[in-house]
């Protein structure tokens, strides 16, 4: 399949790597051209330098080039996946929640929700507006993926202002699932066939079967994920452990497991999972968000923790291709 796939906001470590990988890993998408684009000219750089390293060491049937003019990036493309972010994220993210506070006005911590989740969609709506616009005019069968925040406000506008783009939010969170389930049924997740729907940062498993037998895994999921997300690492010693050892996290939750907390970050999952009988894909930080009554429930020292953490984590990992 040989298609142009544009990725504007490739000059993030995060994002332009952690996609170009996962487009390498495809076979679907081999013979493809990758057209990076960033109003960044230093950091793209890096990234399509790295990119081409990449390919050529491993043989791999892509092709990739890198440009800040976003017209010309769009010209006959397949694809557009976009990932951006306006200002200092972390500032402004602190900022979205500690000025409602000023107010009287809670709120969980997070990108999406309440008055803080507007703030950050007044400063980011715009620009990803003006995006679709050019896609609109330049490549308008392309289909375009979404992976900024805050999603379902991103997407609800972009499809009042351009209800014939194919405009598609996507939300990772789903993949956590391959990583907890199997710990917590013990046994590997391809003898699953799982089922959720939701909201970006807003999802729960609605059906679980075992593969073999079509028989319902839900009432062991149920049985067994309290004793599971109940007795976790804490995140505040996981980030005192990073900061110290510089370990990757998969290091460090291995060497953190005997060290664990009562539900730590997972109070609001805790209370979804006992109320309504149904597991939750994510933590409190994203399923808070949406309810009204998280704030007083939530691990609000636990979230914190978790993206001091996330925070000091993006700023000392290394880059690379995987």
């Amino acid at each position: 399949m040989e298609k142009r796939i544009v990725l504007i906001g490739a000059g993030s470590a995060q994002f332009g790597y952690g996609t170009i990988g996962d487009i390498f890993q495809s076979e679907v998408l081999a013979g493809s051209h990758i057209v990076l684009h960033d109003i960044n000219p230093v950091t793209m750089g890096v990234v399509a330098e790295t990119s081409q390293s990449f390919i050529d060491a491993h043989n791999l049937p892509y092709t990739v080039s890198a440009t800040t003019n976003r017209a010309e990036a769009l010209q006959g493309a397949d694809f557009v996946i976009i990932s951006i972010e306006v200002g200092d994220r972390f500032e402004l993210w602190e900022l979205d929640w500690r000025i409602p506070q000023q107010f009287g006005i809670q709120q969980v911590y997070g990108e999406n929700g309440g008055p803080g989740g507007l703030f950050h969609a007044l400063r980011i709506t715009p620009p990803i507006l003006e995006i679709c616009a050019d896609v609109m005019a330049i490549c308008p069968e392309a289909y375009v993926f979404n992976f900024s925040n805050p999603m379902s406000r991103i997407c609800t506008t972009v499809h009042r202002a351009f209800p014939e783009l194919k405009f598609i939010g996507l939300c990772h969170e789903i993949a956590s699932l391959e990583r907890f389930l199997p710990l917590v049924l013990e046994r590997p997740y391809s003898d699953l066939s799982v089922r959720a729907a939701g909201l970006n940062h807003f999802s729960a498993v609605l059906t679980a079967t075992y593969q073999e037998t079509g028989a319902d895994a839900y009432p062991d999921i149920r049985a067994r994920a309290p004793e599971f997300f109940g007795n976790m690492p804490t995140l505040d010693i996981a980030r005192k452990y990073f900061k110290e050892t510089g370990a990757d996290t998969a290091v460090a939750e291995e060497a953190l497991a005997p060290i664990t907390e009562s539900w730590p970050e997972r109070r609001v999952f805790k209370a979804v999972l006992e109320r309504f009988n149904v597991l939750p894909i994510t933590s409190d930080s994203h399923f808070g968000e949406y309810i009204q009554w998280a704030y007083d429930v939530t691990d609000h020292k636990g979230i914190n923790d978790f993206y001091r953490f996330y925070k000091n984590y993006l700023m000392k990992v290394e880059p690379k291709i995987e």
